[in-house]
C-alpha cells in the first residue's frame, strides 16, 4: 500500500535513521556492504533518467545514507568510545547523577564528566565502582574527583548503556575527593514530586491500587511486584506497565473530552493540551517512550494550529529524528525503537483500514473488537524481529491480552485521576480496589499457563519471524493491486509465526533431556521429562550467577520452570530466587531441610523473598524422593552450612542413573561411603562447586556400570590404568576444565 507515498520527509527519515544505526555496527564487511548498498541508488538513478522525481528520490536517498554513515562514524568511533581514547590512568571530575549498591562492599556511582586529565570534556558518562566506606558521604548531585582506568563494555551490555549515554566503566578507582554537594537541579525537583504524588496515591488507595495506578498514571515501578511484572511479560502486555504513548494518549484524550464539555475550541484545546504534555514528560523523568509521543502530539497539534493537516508518519518520524538528534545514544534505546516501530505498525494498519474499509458492514461493537485486535497484529508485527532478537521470545495471546487489558486499564487511569484530584475527600479508591484486584488476577491466571509464552529459539521459528517480517515490510512500501487478499495472506502468516513457536516449544518440552552447566561457583543440571522441566542447582552465591541460570535455560528453550531444586545453603539465596522468580514463572522451589541455626535463618529470609510470587517453598531430607516426570531426584547428602561445601545428589530412572558429587566430596573426614552409590551409577559427574580444594585426588575406583563421566572438579584426576580400563568398557571420559554446557543424554 506504499505508506511513503506522497511522504518525502518521512521516507528520508527513516532511511538516515537506519543507515546511523546500523552503521554502528563495528564490522569491516558489514560496514562495506552498507556503503554499496547506499552507492546502489545513486547507480539506479543514472538509468532511469526519463523520471526525475524518482531519480531525485535516489539521489537523495544515497546522500542521506552516506551523511549517516559519517555522522554514526564520527560520533561512535571517533568521540563516544571513551575507553579507546584514554588507554592509560586518567583523572575524571564530574557529577553524580545516580547511585547504587553493587554488593555489600561496592557502590557503584553514574558520573556525569565534566573534566578529563583537566581538559573539558562534556557529554561523557562513566560508571563508577567504588568501595561503599569510600562513598558514604557520596549523594546525588555531589561534585567529585578520582582516578581511574576506563574499559569498555561486554557485548552483551554494549547496546544497553550506550543506550543510556554511558561511555565506559572506570575501574581501578582511587583517590577519591569530593568538591561539592549540590541539589540536582529541576529533574531532581519533578523526581521528588513524583515521588510525594506515588506516596499519595497508595496512602488513599491501598498498596497494591497504589503500587499499579503509580505506574500507568506516573511511570513510577519500584512499588509494583515482580510478579505482576513477570505475569504482564508473559501475556504480552509489559507496554502497558511501561509509560508510553498509549498511557499519553489516554490522558490527552480524557483532558480533551474535559475541556470540550466546557466550551473550549480545539485550537485552544490543543494548545493546553500541549502544555500538559510538556510538565507530563518532564513529571515521568522524560520516558523515551513518552517523549516521542509527546513530540508526535505536540507537532500534529501545531500542524492544525497553523492550518496545516496532520500526518501521523511524518509526525512519528521527525520526533524520533528530535529525539535521536539531542541524544544520539537513543537509537540503542530498545524501549524507543519498541514504541516507534509500534506506533508504525498502528500508523499503517489506519492507512490500510482506510484503503480497504475495513469492516464497513459490521456493528460498532463487533467493528471495535475486530479493528482493536488487528491494529495489535500490526504494532506487534512490526516490532517482531526486535523483540524475539532482544527476549527470545513472545507471547502467544498478546493480540487478545492487549484488548482486553487495554480496555480495563484505561477505566483505571482515569478513575485514577479522578481519585488524585477527591480521593482525599471522597473514598473513590475503594472502587479501584476491586478493578486493580481484577487487572492482577487476570494476569496471573493467563500467565500460569506454561504454553502462553514461547521460545523462538528455534531455528524454524526464526527463518519464520524474518521472511513474515520481510512480508510484512513489503505490504508497507510496495503498491498492491488486490490489497485485502495481501492482508490475508498476512494475517495467515502471523498467525503461523505465533502457531510454529508454540507447537516447537511444547514439542521441545516433551523430548526427555537431561544438561550439565558448570560455572566457577555453581553447577546445575536441567531435566526435561514428560512435560515437566526441573533446574538442580548446586549452590548459586550471587546475582550474577542467578542471571547466568537465566541464561542457561533461555538457551535451552525453557520459558517456565515446574521445580527448582537448590542443594546447598548460601547467604544469597534470597537475592538468587528474587532474581530468577522476577524473570521465570516457577511453581515451587525445594531445599534441604534446615539442620543448624544458619540455615534455619536463611530459609526464613527465602520465604520472605518469595511471598510476593506464586512459587512455593518446601524443604526436603536426605533421601526423600522429588519427582520429575519419570526421573526421581534424590539428594544424598549436603553438609551443613557453615562446615564445609559439599554435596551429592541423584538423579534416576527406571533405566538410568546419574550421580553428582561436587569437589571435595571424596575427600570428607567422616568417610561417607559412595562407592556403593558410584558402582550402580551409568553417568557419574565430578563437579566444580564447592571450595577450591587444593588437595589433589587421583580416582583408582573402577566403577564397572558407568558409561559416562564427567570430570569437572579441579582436584581430580583419574590415573592411566583406570582410564584405560573405563574406555576399553565403552566408558566416555569428559574432561571439562573450561566449564563448557556438556548434553549427558
Amino acid at each position: 500500500m506504499n505508506i511513503f507515498h506522497k511522504r518525502p520527509l518521512s521516507l528520508m527519515l527513516c532511511i538516515g535513521l537506519g543507515g546511523f544505526f546500523f552503521f554502528t555496527f563495528e564490522n569491516t564487511v558489514f560496514r562495506g556492504i552498507l556503503i554499496l548498498a547506499a552507492i546502489l541508488p545513486l547507480i539506479i538513478s543514472q538509468f532511469i533518467k526519463s523520471d526525475n522525481k524518482k531519480q531525485l528520490l535516489c539521489q537523495s536517498a544515497s546522500a542521506v545514507l552516506l551523511a549517516s554513515f559519517l555522522l554514526s562514524y564520527l560520533y561512535f568511533d571517533k568521540w563516544f568510545k571513551a575507553y579507546d581514547l584514554y588507554e592509560d590512568e586518567v583523572n575524571v571530575e564530574g557529577t553524580v547523577e545516580s547511585y547504587a549498591m553493587s554488593n555489600s562492599y561496592t557502590k557503584r556511582l553514574l558520573v556525569k564528566v565534566d573534566k578529563i586529565n583537566g581538559q573539558r570534556r562534556i557529554g561523557y558518562k562513566f560508571y563508577a565502582y567504588v568501595p561503599s566506606k569510600d562513598a558514604k558521604d557520596i549523594i546525588y548531585g555531589t561534585k567529585i574527583n578520582f582516578d581511574a582506568r576506563l574499559t569498555g563494555f561486554s557485548d552483551e551490555s554494549k547496546s544497553y548503556n550506550f543506550s543510556k549515554g554511558i561511555n565506559a566503566y572506570a575501574s581501578d578507582v582511587e583517590n577519591i575527593k569530593i568538591i561539592s554537594y549540590s541539589s540536582g537541579g529541576i529533574s531532581e525537583t519533578f523526581s521528588y514530586y513524583r515521588e510525594i504524588l506515588t506516596r499519595y496515591t497508595i496512602m488513599i488507595s491501598d498498596s497494591q491500587t497504589g503500587a499499579l495506578l503509580s505506574a500507568l498514571l506516573l511511570g513510577e515501578r519500584d512499588y509494583l511486584p515482580d510478579q505482576l511484572r513477570l505475569d504482564f511479560k508473559r501475556i504480552g502486555i509489559s507496554h502497558i506497565l511501561a509509560l508510553s504513548g498509549m498511557h499519553l494518549a489516554i490522558l490527552s484524550l480524557g483532558i480533551g473530552k474535559l475541556l470540550s464539555a466546557f466550551g473550549i475550541r480545539k485550537k485552544s484545546r490543543l494548545a493546553i493540551i500541549s502544555v500538559f504534555v510538556l510538565i507530563y514528560m518532564a513529571l515521568t523523568g522524560f520516558s523515551v517512550s513518552v517523549v516521542r509521543a509527546g513530540i508526535m502530539l505536540i507537532i500534529s497539534s501545531c500542524l492544525f494550529i497553523l492550518g496545516k493537516t496532520k500526518d501521523s508518519l511524518t509526525s512519528l518520524t521527525v520526533a524520533v529524528f528530535i529525539i535521536c538528534l539531542i541524544n544520539p545514544n537513543a537509537v540503542f534505546d530498545i524501549s524507543l525503537q519498541l514504541s516507534a516501530f509500534a506506533t508504525f505498525g498502528i500508523i499503517a494498519f489506519s492507512e490500510y483500514s482506510n484503503q480497504a474499509n475495513l469492516m464497513k458492514n459490521q456493528g460498532s461493537f463487533v467493528k471495535y473488537v475486530v479493528t482493536s485486535i488487528v491494529a495489535s497484529v500490526f504494532a506487534i508485527s512490526a516490532t517482531l524481529l526486535i523483540s524475539t532478537a532482544s527476549f527470545g521470545g513472545f507471547s502467544v495471546i498478546s493480540p487478545i491480552a492487549t484488548l482486553l487489558f487495554s480496555f480495563i486499564v484505561e477505566i483505571a487511569m482515569y478513575l485514577g485521576c479522578v481519585m488524585l484530584l477527591i480521593g482525599a475527600f471522597i473514598p473513590i479508591g475503594r472502587l479501584l480496589s476491586p478493578i486493580c484486584s481484577l487487572i492482577t488476577s487476570l494476569a496471573g491466571f493467563l500467565s500460569s499457563n506454561e504454553l502462553v509464552y514461547a521460545s523462538t529459539d528455534f531455528q524454524i521459528s526464526e527463518i519464520a519471524i524474518l521472511i513474515y517480517t520481510v512480508l510484512f515490510a513489503l505490504f508497507m512500501v510496495l503498491k498492491i493491486k488486490k490489497i485485502q487478499k495481501a492482508f490475508v495472506i498476512l494475517m495467515v502468516s502471523f498467525a503461523a509465526v505465533l502457531i510454529i513457536p508454540t507447537v516447537s516449544t511444547a514439542i521441545y518440552d516433551t523430548v526427555d533431556t537431561v544438561s550439565y552447566h558448570s560455572e566457577p561457583k555453581s553447577d546445575e543440571i536441567l531435566i526435561r521429562s514428560d512435560g515437566e522441566v526441573c533446574l538442580i542447582n548446586s549452590a548459586q552465591y550471587s546475582k550474577s550467577l542467578a542471571y547466568s541460570s537465566i541464561e542457561f535455560l533461555e538457551e535451552y528453550k525453557v520459558t517456565y520452570l515446574d521445580k527448582y531444586y537448590i542443594t546447598h545453603y548460601s547467604w544469597s539465596l534470597d537475592d538468587d530466587f528474587d532474581v530468577l522468580l522476577s524473570n521465570f514463572l516457577v511453581e515451587a522451589i525445594y531445599l534441604p531441610a534446615p539442620c543448624n541455626e544458619d540455615e534455619e535463618t536463611i530459609l526464613k529470609l527465602v520465604y520472605k523473598a518469595t511471598e510476593d510470587y506464586r512459587t512455593e517453598v518446601y524443604t526436603v531430607n536426605s533421601n526423600e524422593v522429588v519427582t520429575v516426570g519419570e526421573y526421581k531426584i534424590k539428594l544424598l547428602y549436603s553438609a551443613p552450612y557453615g562446615e564445609t561445601s559439599v554435596n551429592a545428589f541423584s538423579v534416576s530412572n527406571e533405566s538410568y542413573t546419574y550421580t553428582y558429587l561436587s569437589s571435595g566430596m571424596l575427600l570428607l573426614e567422616n568417610g561417607f561411603n559412595f562407592n556403593n552409590v558410584l558402582s550402580n551409577s551409568d553417568c557419574i559427574i565430578f563437579g566444580m562447586h564447592g571450595k577450591k580444594y587444593k588437595e589433589k585426588i587421583v580416582l583408582e575406583e573402577y566403577f564397572n556400570k558407568a558409561d559416562r563421566i564427567v570430570i569437572n572438579s579441579d582436584n581430580l584426576t583419574i590415573s592411566d590404568y583406570y582410564t584405560d580400563m573405563f574406555i576399553n568398557n565403552g566408558c566416555d571420559i569428559i574432561i571439562s576444565p573450561d566449564n563448557s554446557i556438556s548434553i549427558l543424554k
